[in-house]
């Protein structure tokens, strides 16, 4: 086995590792749940590394230039000190779409939306084909912005780039307070987090 394969594989199986324990992390049995108590929002404490995509369904000319929305989410991203992946493998995925057309000829309706989609293992009661365990492997969707914009068609792009600038702090922001709730209700959660980290 090459060394490339080596360090390929080395990195399959953390990931695997990390989707595996990362959800279902749970203190002894007198401690709170984390997934009972903790939410969706408990899931994404501890994600700050993303993969952006974006898909432009809006016609005559309402959004002449498609691809800064992924430009804004980006410059949002990094700004408030997260990073972006290269990675295909599980990757945390930032997903921009928007929807429109032109009402009139000067005027415009956008519907915007952005969600986070990240991998995680979890329970399947009763399951019939999970090999082992009644764990597996699911996409899970976290939807942080989404609005309808209608107006004049000249100022439109600008409107969707600001927009799509501020769904990406309220990500930061979402994030942010999901990480200080975990880490006081569960302070062991950000120290296994951090080991995981450091083995990478």
């Amino acid at each position: 086995m090459s060394k490339e394969i080596g360090v390929g594989m080395r990195k399959i199986l953390w990931i695997s590792a990390m989707l595996f324990f990362a959800p279902n992390f749970s203190m002894a049995n007198d401690e709170p749940s984390l997934l009972m108590e903790g939410g969706l929002e408990s899931l994404i404490a501890f994600r700050d590394s993303f993969t952006i995509e974006y898909s432009d369904q809006v016609s005559d000319g309402c959004l002449p230039q498609p691809s800064r929305m992924k430009d804004k989410m980006e410059l949002a991203i990094r700004q408030n000190g997260f990073s972006i992946s290269t990675e295909s493998f599980f990757s945390n995925k930032i997903k921009i779409t928007a929807l429109g057309f032109a009402t009139n000829s000067s005027s415009c309706a956008i519907s915007l939306q952005a969600e986070l989609e990240f991998w995680a293992s979890v329970l399947v009661p009763f399951a019939q084909t999970v090999p082992k365990g009644n764990n597996t492997i699911a996409p899970i969707i976290y939807d942080f912005g989404s609005v309808i914009l209608t107006g004049n068609k000249n100022g439109m792009q600008k409107r969707v780039e600001n927009q799509i600038k501020e769904f990406g702090d309220d990500l930061y922001l979402n994030i942010s307070r999901a990480k200080d709730y975990i880490s006081k209700k569960f302070p062991e959660m950000p120290k296994y987090h951090e080991q995981q980290k450091s083995e990478k």
